[in-house]
């Protein structure tokens, strides 16, 4: 590489090209050789050439700016928050409307009896998961942004419901069975009858809905839609997989027809499961046949016709819907519920119920504000797949608002919190649902079944909708298999998931939720401690940097050692940061000391402890310390000492530092801070090139 120096302003860089003869110097698969020719740069060269003039505007100015509004702003403004109006105004109704009601309707077959099986997995009646199936369909499709999103009933919000209105509850209920909760037994609970105890659950439902709507809706209007970015995807896999443990535990009492008492709290689950192995004696063996010949049904259908065929199949067959009708069909004309003794749905409130303001409670708002967290997150990542897939534009803000009007709107009318569920999102996906209008054809199948269907299904047996909940959940516990890729790929993954999901699973859901923040926050603090650092050299003939400890046939510049580490340096890191550097490339206290001994006694003492014939040292000798500040993103007062430390302590052994490849912040830090002095403008360049020519003219 040629460089040159000059006081005029510096040339555009004259890039050539050419062919390679000796192949033997060429990197692999590289059929050409770049060679660059430029001047030498300062960053302040940089910026007194190419910067642009700062224009400095008030405070009163720039609020004045927020603030201005005109009726195309306002208009605008209001657009934004109601996507529907612009699908309306753009559709193309040739093009798009066979896709959207296909795809509607056919949601709305999963919708029914997923339905049915959340509202009695929420420990509500069946009727109110259909409610929740309606409402928020069509709140979303005003105020959606995903063209495939299917907002409604969710096992793992079911499943938070639950633990919100049994913990309302549970100070009346006497060792209440959780297999009986949502049945049409009267309960003996305190002078309360089960139209009682189910009032009160309806009513912690819908108070915590309104707390979801409100906190996403605010979290909307506030634009904290990046708040996505600081979960992983380990720890939400585990914490789904963890929460689907519940799931399918708390539905097996019913599949299997048994009664056990009903447990809060930490160790739960284990507690579960001992009541269940103990109330094995008692099985109803017609639950028990029902429950596997569902699930089998379902398993075959699902797994070896709709995912193997999916390619060839213009719609996956709708046996969830299918298997219901067939169930209610043989449990109603064989009696089922006073032959065998198996729980049926029961009662199924014909029309939509009057609005009425939720109950609110202090008792429950810190996990509806989880609840909340989970809804953002669940939605959001499905309806980011689908963008993914489908390439079209979501805004994670107005997805937040939508969710937040969803909720807040359907808890009016009795629903519990709403959520995307991920097997109707993917079912929209695959029937290629046009745009959200495909949310108005769903809606109206959920009406007529609201208004005129649902009464039919009322001897459906529940140990199918157990299966269906169960089969619904599969995919959730099949997340463990991704452990291994975990374990492979990232440790720190590997052990947020582990972490996560046996406090969820072992303590309690809400358990989980804090070990995977606090797991993650640890990593985070743990990896900045263990951060990459290492000394760069070059290749013969080459002007390129490498790391000395992963390459070989490397060799280091003469009086001159390049440093780099790959973290921000700020207070967690500062000192890292000095004893990483002073480890790899020398410890200036100790060569003052050996400065000293040398001068007494002519024996250098080296930094390893030995010693060594002054007249047998190498006459190489550091004079140059370049500092590569290109991973360092961030700086702050801790990061900026250690620099001014490091700097001076380096002089006293006569050796300069300089930086090279700073970023924007660390730049503006630099001009701000007590470096200014440290680091004067001839000692700050654009890139390492430049910094190494400067050393080696001794232009520093």
């Amino acid at each position: 590489m040629a460089n040159k120096t000059s006081s005029d302003i510096p040339l555009p860089a004259v890039v050539s090209e050419k062919k390679m003869e000796d192949e033997e110097l060429l990197l692999v698969n590289s059929e050409k050789r770049i060679d660059v020719t430029r001047f030498l740069h300062t960053q302040k060269q940089i910026r007194d050439t190419y910067g642009k003039e700062k224009v400095i505007v008030s405070w009163k100015d720039r609020l004045r700016e927020k603030f201005k509004c005109s009726g195309t702003t306002c208009l605008r403004t209001f657009l934004s928050y109601i996507p529907f109006i612009n699908v309306i105004r753009t559709y193309k109704l040739r093009e798009y409307i066979l896709g959207d009601i296909l795809s509607g309707i056919t949601a709305a077959c999963l919708h029914f009896p997923q339905g049915l099986a959340f509202g009695i997995l929420a420990s509500l009646a069946p009727a109110f998961g259909l409610y929740t199936s309606f409402f928020p369909i069509v709140l979303y499709m005003f105020f959606g942004t995903s063209h495939h999103t299917s907002f409604g009933t969710n096992a793992v919000i079911a499943l938070f419901t639950a633990e919100i209105v049994e913990a309302q509850v549970s100070g009346l209920v006497r060792q209440t069975p959780v297999a009986n909760v949502t049945g049409n037994d009267t309960q003996t609970v305190e002078g309360l009858d089960d139209d009682a105890i189910m009032e009160m659950k309806v009513m912690a439902a819908s108070g915590a809905s309104l707390i979801v709507g409100i906190v996403l809706l605010v979290m909307g209007i506030l634009r904290l839609g990046f708040l996505t970015s600081y979960m992983s995807s380990s720890f939400i896999h585990a914490f789904v997989c963890a929460s689907a443990f519940h799931i399918a535990t708390s539905q097996i009492p019913k599949a299997l027809g048994i009664s056990i008492p009903l447990f809060t709290g930490p160790g739960k689950l284990v507690l579960s499961y001992i009541e269940i192995f103990k109330a094995i004696p008692n099985i109803n063996v017609a639950s028990l046949i029902i429950t596997i010949l569902s699930m089998a049904i379902l398993l075959l259908v699902k797994e070896c016709i709709n995912k193997r065929f999916k390619d060839k199949m213009k719609m996956p067959i709708p046996i969830d819907l299918i298997l219901i009708v067939i169930a209610t069909i043989i449990s109603h004309f064989a009696n089922f519920k006073d032959v065998f003794a198996v729980p049926v749905v029961g009662n199924i409130p014909s029309g939509i119920p009057a609005p009425r303001l939720p109950v609110l409670s202090s008792d429950y708002v810190g996990t509806a504000i989880i609840v909340a967290i989970l809804v953002f997150v669940l939605s959001i990542a499905m309806a980011r797949t689908c963008e993914l897939k489908h390439d079209y534009q979501i805004d994670d803000n107005q997805e937040l608002v939508a969710y937040g009007i969803s909720n807040l709107g359907s808890s009016f009318f009795q629903c519990f919190p709403s959520c995307t569920a991920p097997p109707r999102t993917m079912l929209l996906s695959l029937m290629d649902a046009k745009t959200t209008l495909n949310g108005l054809f769903s809606a109206v199948v959920m009406l007529l079944v609201l208004m005129v269907i649902g009464q039919l299904f009322e001897s459906l047996p529940l140990p199918v909708l157990s299966a269906m909940v169960i089969i619904a959940v599969k995919d959730l516990l099949l997340h463990v298999t991704e452990l291994p890729n975990f374990w492979r790929i990232n440790g720190y993954d590997f052990v947020i998931w582990m972490g996560t999901c046996l406090c969820g699973v072992f303590i309690d859901i809400p358990y989980g939720l804090y070990a995977g923040v606090g797991l993650g926050l640890l990593t985070i603090a743990v990896q900045s401690q263990r951060s990459a650092s290492y000394t760069l050299s070059t290749p013969k003939d080459e002007d390129i940097y490498l790391d000395s400890s992963m390459h070989r046939n490397l060799h280091q510049l003469p009086n001159i050692r390049i440093f780099r580490m790959e973290a921000s340096l700020y207070f967690a890191t500062s000192a890292i940061f000095k004893n990483k550097l002073y480890k790899e490339v020398c410890d200036p206290r100790q060569l003052a000391k050996s400065a000293e001994m040398e001068k007494k006694n002519g024996i250098e003492y080296t930094e390893n402890g030995g010693d060594e014939d002054v007249t047998k040292r190498p006459q190489q000798e550091l004079k140059y310390l370049v500092i590569d500040c290109s991973l360092v993103s961030y700086v702050d007062i801790n990061g900026m000492k250690v620099l001014a430390q490091i700097t001076k302590e380096f002089r006293k052994v006569n050796v300069t530092v300089v930086l090279a490849r700073c970023s924007r912040y660390m730049l503006k830090s630099l001009d701000t801070s007590i470096l200014s002095d440290v680091f004067t403008d001839n000692r700050v360049f654009l890139d390492l090139n430049d910094a190494i020519y400067a050393c080696k003219h001794s232009l520093v």
